[in-house]
């Protein structure tokens, strides 16, 4: 164990250090990519390369990471070490979709399909090799893979869920679709939190009595769930078995934010990552400012759409993409310089069917985004009127010519976000793994199809001697 506490060890510091000489990459909402000039900061020889690209030699490099020797050294560097930093397991092989009565695929994407078949096949494999037939499933939304566990597997199954309509909808679809599940899937409205394992173990005491030995499961946990369902998870007595799979990280609570007045940009601590000792560590060994280097937009790259998008995207696609990412910056530009706030008056702010002349996309967003005034505590609103609009326009043409590199941006962005993902999933695997918990990353799902795919698998195993991390 020791020998394995070395090498995570050694990952963390090369990541850590890797991710302070990228910063300018990731460090930074893409709205804000005119604001905080990240483009300037673009290698000249970097951005000669890729504008020499062609459309399919592009893709490729983001989605295979296929590089070529005549490329400027360092450009070569950073998709190597953005290779060697992604430690994801490779593509998942794909099973044959349960036969399921129509009824219950109603209504049902085939998204939804995919991911509730996929963690269902690897939910029993574990829970068969740990002969465990009850399961609670954390977050349980409107019990699709709950259902599905006990109707294909015959597996008991507590739904906890902290929103009461998702409750009340999963009962009446269980009513509707199957009756006879009744007495083994329970759904409880119940918001879990890190103190959480007395009152699941007393739930699953109410509703099901004695039930031995159980596995916890999270398909898409949000946020902080994901750390407390790690938490519970070595806390209850009776779980034996995890299987997680997170998504949404940059939604973790912040312990606290530091504004310093050397920088325009806020520094942000969150109060679950870094979490494991040996990636703190690692931070204290590199001497880094983790608010500094991993703010909530490290968190958001972390778990944004993957380069699998990528693979047969069109010239016309990208060129609608970019903008897309550009227009908005633009209006966040005309807000940071006129000293308002942007805001969405819908939760869609745009239309990308708007996207194809900036005059067409101002127009639209009049209806869709507000600009404020800060004035003490009260926000007053500022009309879109001809002047405004003239300004927005004037820097839309100044800045249309960075299209192409906004887009080059992005591609470099996608190559990174594997490694990102990387970093912050082995915390949590790593975590896990000190706290005595046997642990293994397991590729679940398509990625093209269901993007946060990667499965933590954790036993307890509490012989196990706990990873060192000697330097």
């Amino acid at each position: 164990m020791d020998n394995e506490g070395d090498s995570l060890l050694e990952y963390f510091k090369e990541a850590i250090i890797f991710f302070k000489q990228v910063q300018w990459l990731y460090n930074m909402p893409v709205t804000k990519i005119l604001l905080n000039g990240a483009l300037n900061l673009f290698p000249i020889d970097w951005l000669k390369t890729l504008n020499n690209l062609e459309n399919n030699e592009l893709n490729s490099l983001v989605v295979r990471t296929e590089i070529q020797s005549d490329w400027p050294a360092s450009l070569i560097d950073f998709v190597t070490s953005c290779k060697k930093l992604n430690k994801l397991p490779g593509p998942c092989k794909s099973i044959s979709p349960v036969k399921l009565p129509d009824a219950f695929l109603k209504k049902l994407s085939i998204k939804k399909q995919h991911e509730i078949f996929h963690l269902a096949h690897l939910v029993h494999k574990q829970c068969s090799s740990q002969n465990l037939s009850c399961i609670v499933d954390l977050g349980s939304g409107l019990g699709y893979i709950s259902q599905l566990l006990n109707h294909v597997y015959g597996y008991q199954v507590l739904g906890l869920e902290s929103n009461a309509q998702n409750v009340q909808t999963a009962k009446i679809r269980q009513n509707a679709l199957f009756p006879e599940s009744l007495s083994s899937v329970k759904y409880v409205c119940s918001n879990v939190t890190r103190d959480s394992a007395k009152s699941i173990e007393l739930l699953l005491q109410q509703q099901f009595g004695e039930t031995g030995n159980i596995c916890l499961i999270g398909l898409h946990a949000c946020g902080d769930l994901s750390v407390y369902m790690s938490q519970v998870f070595q806390e209850m007595k009776k779980a034996q078995l995890l299987v997680l799979i997170s998504c949404c990280y940059h939604k973790l609570t912040l312990s606290h934010t530091h504004k310093d007045c050397n920088s325009s940009e806020e520094s942000e601590y969150f109060e679950y990552f870094p979490l494991s000792e040996t990636f703190i560590k690692a931070i204290n060994i590199t001497e880094t400012d983790v608010g500094k280097f991993f703010r909530r937009p490290f968190l958001r790259l972390a778990c944004q759409e993957t380069s699998d998008r990528w693979k047969t995207m069109s010239l016309e696609a990208h060129q609608e993409h970019s903008f897309h990412v550009l227009a908005r910056a633009i209006l966040e530009l005309y807000s940071a310089e006129n000293e308002l706030i942007l805001k969405k008056l819908v939760r869609k702010a745009t239309r990308k069917s708007q996207c194809s002349k900036f005059d067409i996309y101002l127009q639209d967003c009049t209806q869709r985004y507000s600009y404020v005034k800060q004035i003490g505590d009260q926000e007053i609103g500022i009309p879109w009127d001809e002047k405004m609009r003239s300004a927005i326009m004037a820097l839309w043409n100044i800045n249309a010519k960075q299209q192409k590199n906004v887009e080059l941006y992005t591609a470099l962005q996608l190559i990174l976000q594997n490694a990102a993902e990387s970093l912050v999933l082995y915390d949590r695997l790593c975590f896990l793994k000190e706290h005595g918990c046997k642990t293994s990353m397991h590729s679940t799902m398509d990625r093209s199809l269901s993007p946060r795919c990667y499965a933590l698998v954790s036993t307890k195993n509490l012989n196990d001697v706990q990873i060192s991390t000697k330097t």
